[in-house]
This record gives structure tokens, sequence and C-alpha cells, in this order.
């Protein structure tokens, strides 16, 4: 994801690097230029193009207050305020207010002379139409198509496509794609992906979310977390916060996943059961400490009077000890059952409470016992949706292996 972006700005501003290069390169030895300790000081710099202004070519070793640049201008730093028609590009750092047609480009000595480097290189406002770029540290607002901060960034990236930084602290709204390399704290807000490759603390809000760590683990992790993924769908290596998408997935969820499917990658289970409803159910069960999704496929073979085949969806909550030699399970779903004959939703409609008791029985193997409380919402004629059918409240019984 990151080439991605990466490859799309270069695609932009290419031809604009190409000049400011170029001009670079005819005027100045560019090792000389770096090695400037750009003490020097002054007012006022105006610009027709790079390498020609009114301070000719060691405006790249001047600090400036003021910078206008009828096209594009080169500048060592500025601290007040920068205007482009074209684009401005500063060598060591800027400060203030820069306005750009194009593109705002600051800090590039930190790109190309990485010893000499400076961890703030943009402090303040930038707006520009293509691409805002600082090589270091950044503070304040970048509003542009294309957003990115090398290094850090405090403060707030509005971009038309996409932002970028190497850790965030603060906020990110994208047209597309927002991007924190190492982690953010704060918020991120785009209708396709946020991605945080490091700990996350806040709010991903996107059709796709990803957060490596997202939240801080302990003990309490609940609905009051500090970290929420909400999107269509939730990545996420560690999650210790809350999860609000069609399908959350995570390598191991300590927290709170609300979703149609949670997958917790290190937990879980799968179940062979009979049942008084079906003589051949599978289980599926995975989501979280707190509850877990249960998803449930039944068939019988050859009983009439009993619906052929059904699906169940419900929400379960497991207990168990230390050691994981007995368990407890208790679910709630709602089950489809396909009638002979009929279609699939105009068949019996079943509620479905079941306790379960499970205990070990071999090195990886658990029988479970258990018994089960229905309701019927819906009925066929003439079709029993259990053996034990007695009315629309009927008991139902459970064994299996897990």
């Amino acid at each position: 994801m990151q080439n991605i972006i990466i490859k799309t700005e270069k695609g932009a501003i290419s031809y604009i690097f190409f000049m400011l290069l170029a001009f670079e390169l005819i005027l100045a030895n560019p090792y000389q230029s770096f090695s400037q300790s750009y003490s020097r000081q002054s007012k006022i710099h105006i610009s027709a193009f790079p390498g020609f202004s009114n301070h000719q070519i060691d405006e790249m070793a001047n600090h400036y207050k003021l910078s206008l640049n009828l096209t594009s201008g080169i500048t060592g730093s500025v601290s007040g305020i920068e205007l482009g028609l074209i684009s401005n590009y500063n060598f060591e750092k800027f400060q203030g207010i820069q306005l750009a047609g194009f593109v705002n480009i600051s800090g590039v000595n930190n790109r190309l002379n990485p010893k000499e480097s400076i961890d703030e290189t943009f402090k303040g406002f930038q707006l520009a139409t293509i691409s805002n770029r600082t090589y270091g540290n950044g503070v304040g607002v970048q509003i542009s198509s294309f957003n990115s901060s090398y290094s850090g960034f405090i403060g707030l990236q509005l971009g038309v496509l996409t932002n970028k930084a190497r850790n965030l602290q603060g906020a990110q709204i994208a047209g597309l794609i927002n991007s924190s390399k190492i982690g953010m704290v704060g918020f991120q807000i785009a209708p396709l992906f946020n991605y945080s490759d490091g700990q996350t603390n806040g709010l991903q809000l996107g059709l796709f979310n990803y957060a490596r760590t997202a939240g801080f683990g302990h003990e309490f992790s609940s609905l009051f977390s500090d970290t929420w993924q909400i999107g269509l769908i939730n990545f996420s290596k560690v999650n210790n916060g809350n999860q609000i998408g069609l399908i959350n997935i995570s390598g191991k969820n300590n927290g709170v996943p609300l979703g149609l499917l949670n997958v917790d990658a290190s937990d879980g289970y799968v179940a062979l059961r009979a049942t008084d409803m079906f003589l051949s159910n599978i289980a599926l069960s995975t989501g979280s400490r707190f509850f877990q999704n249960l998803l449930q496929f039944g068939y019988n073979f050859s009983i009439s009077g009993l619906p052929s085949w059904g699906l169940g969806y419900g929400l379960e909550k497991e207990w168990t000890d230390q050691n994981r030699k007995k368990y407890l399970l208790l679910n709630t779903s709602l089950w489809q059952q396909k009638a002979v004959d009929i279609k699939l939703f105009k068949g019996p409609r079943v509620v479905r409470s079941e306790l379960i008791y499970g205990f070990k029985i071999s090195k990886y193997r658990y029988l479970e016992l258990g018994a089960a409380i229905n309701y019927e919402l819906a009925s066929v004629d003439q079709q029993e949706t259990s053996l034990l059918s007695i009315g629309q409240f009927f008991p139902g019984l459970i064994v299996g292996i897990q």
C-alpha cells in the first residue's frame, strides 16, 4: 500500500521535480549547498524561477521571512510566508504559511544528506493542488491532493486523494487512502482504506481498516476502549479495542468485535453434533473472549417429516477452566430450516438456546452433552421442526464431539 501511494504521487509531480533538480545541478554542487549552516538572514526572496532571483545562486543558503515565486522558487529555509505560482522548494525547513499552485516541498536536505538531517522540517500551514511533502517531522496542517511526511506528523492532513506519515498524532482525512507506517494516535477517515502498521489508538473509519495493534491491551478491555475500527471489513494483528463491521478479522482478539462474522485466528472451534432438529450438525464458533459468532449447518439424511437441512446463526459465550479440561457454552441462534418441496425462506423458523457442557476425552477431543429450549417463529403444515416438537415451545438435546 505504501508503494502504491508513493508511485501515484511520483507520477503526478514528476515534471515539477525534474525541473527543480535540473536547476539545482546547473547552479551548484549539491554537497556544497547541503553543508551550509543557513545562517544568512534575509527578509525577502523574489524569484522568477529557480536560480533567477534577487539573491541569485546563494538563495539556497539563505533564510527568508518572505518568499515570492512567480513560477517556482528554491530557498534554504523560510520562516514567515511563501507563495509560489507552481512550486515552493526549501532545502532545510519551512515555518509559517506556504501556498503553491502545485507543489510544496521542505526538508530535501534530510533525504540527500541524512548525516546532517533536521528533525522538524515543516511547521505551519501548507496548501497546494497536487502535493505537500516534508522530509522530516511536520507540525500543523497540510491540504492537497497528496500529503506526505517522511517522519512523524502532528496535526491535520487533509488530502483529496491520499495522506501519508511515518507516525501520526492527530488526524488524516482523505478522499481515498490514509497511511501511517509505524502507528497513530488520533483518527483516520477515508472512504476506501485506512492503514496503520503499528500501535494504533483512536478511530479508523473507512471501507477497509487495518491496524497492527489496535488499542492498549488490559484486563478490562471493553466497549469503553479508546480505539475503534468502523468499516465493512476490519483487520488487526492484535485487537484490544472495538471493531464494528460486516467482517472483523484479527490474529488475536482481546477486544469487542461487533459484526456478522468475527474471526479470531488464535481461538474458536469446530464441533460435530447430533441434535433433536438435525442428526448431522456442523458448528463453527469464532470471535473474542467476550462473545463468539456461531455458524451452524444441519442435515437430516432419511427421516421423513423433518426438514432436510437448515442454517443457523447466533452468539455464544464460553466459560472454561484454566487448563481447558472442561467448559460450558451458552448460545442463542436463529435457525432457518429447508422443508421438502418448499423454498428455504418459506420453511420453519426457530429461535434456539443451548447450554452445552464439554469435557476432555483425549489430547485434542472433547465430548459434549447439552440441552436446549426452542421457540417456533414460523411453521409449515405437516412439517415437524424437531423430533421433540410438542408446540411452539419445545425442548431439545445435543450430543457432540469438539
